[in-house]
């Protein structure tokens, strides 16, 4: 049991780390390029970026690809080894938390209290105010 936990929790830092590369695809790209140009070679990007808007963020999809991938390998070997039953809730459960891990450090989490912040008021100029920053008190 305690070689599952552990095995499990590699699993769960290989897809966090893929997540991460994955994150990071355009300087991975970026990197390759421009050794491949000090070597007097034509660049050719490894695999292209795929980038989706999420609200005011951009989610670089390609961690999440890779990730997959991986726990659709583990689970292909799982199968053939037929351990599937005990061990591939285990196995999509790391998955699963690395994602919600991922997102939540890539895209922020959601704010907690919206409603709290439209009850503070604006600050308002008074005329006092508008005379020290040497402003006319009837611009105000």
């Amino acid at each position: 049991m305690i070689k599952r936990i552990l095995l499990t929790l590699l699993q769960f830092f290989l897809y966090i780390s893929l997540l991460a590369l994955g994150g990071y695809w355009d300087a991975v790209n970026l990197n390759i390029e421009m050794q491949q140009m000090q070597k007097g070679q034509t660049p050719h990007v490894l695999l292209q970026t795929m980038k989706y808007p999420i609200g005011s963020h951009i989610l670089i999809a390609n961690g999440l690809i890779f990730a997959t991938v991986l726990l659709l390998l583990i689970l292909l070997f799982l199968a053939l080894r037929k351990r599937l039953h005990p061990w591939a809730w285990l196995t999509v459960l790391a998955y699963v938390l690395a994602v919600c891990l991922a997102l939540a450090m890539k895209v922020g989490l959601p704010p907690g209290d919206s409603t709290s912040q439209s009850r503070l008021s604006t600050p308002r100029l008074t005329p006092k105010d508008a005379l020290l920053s040497g402003h006319s008190p009837r611009s105000v």
